[in-house]
């Protein structure tokens, strides 16, 4: 009896012991919150249907879970003229089409560009911007899941000329 009760005292210690020390307070810290992928390339052939352009575009994008705000620039050489539009897309994988969820450049707004030096229109040229996760119409789900995609118009390719999705 005299060895029982120091011996329930010391397997107690040794179990709230063990317990406390496999909690992981800073669980929430390793929590990934923040996306990035740069020189995502747009084709003509990820676009749908696929266009035989030669032009060549590069996105770099940023997501950020707790603003809920995607961030993304990109850049273009090689239209076969000038840009009519730009936008983003979704919900469709690589392949598919889908409507535009937010048109960043549009006829009215070409300003938004940054044209080369070299060329006067806006068949070469970046812009950057900025998506937000409402919830409703843009989850962050669905960014995450890369549902999402640019792409960039121009007057021979109405469809679009040069695609790229939006994936980490």
């Amino acid at each position: 009896m005299k060895l029982l009760k120091p011996t329930v005292y010391f397997l107690l210690i040794a179990v709230l012991s063990l317990t406390l020390a496999s909690c992981d307070r800073d669980a929430d810290l390793y929590v990934r919150k923040e996306y990035r992928k740069d020189d995502v390339p747009l084709t003509g052939a990820l676009n749908f249907p696929p266009s035989t352009s030669p032009a060549l575009g590069k996105m770099n994008i940023h997501y950020n879970t707790t603003t809920k705000l995607l961030t993304y620039t990109i850049s273009w050489s090689g239209l076969t003229g000038a840009v009519t539009g730009a936008s983003i897309h979704g919900m469709a994988p690589t392949g598919f089409a889908a409507n535009p969820v937010q048109n960043f450049i549009t006829s009215s707004n070409l300003s938004s560009i940054t044209r080369c030096a070299t060329v006067t229109t806006t068949s070469c040229g970046s812009v950057s911007g900025r998506l937000f996760a409402d919830g409703v119409v843009v989850t962050e789900q669905n960014i995450l899941n890369g549902v999402y995609y640019v792409s960039i118009r121009t007057a021979a390719n109405p469809m679009g000329e040069i695609r790229a999705q939006i994936k980490f």
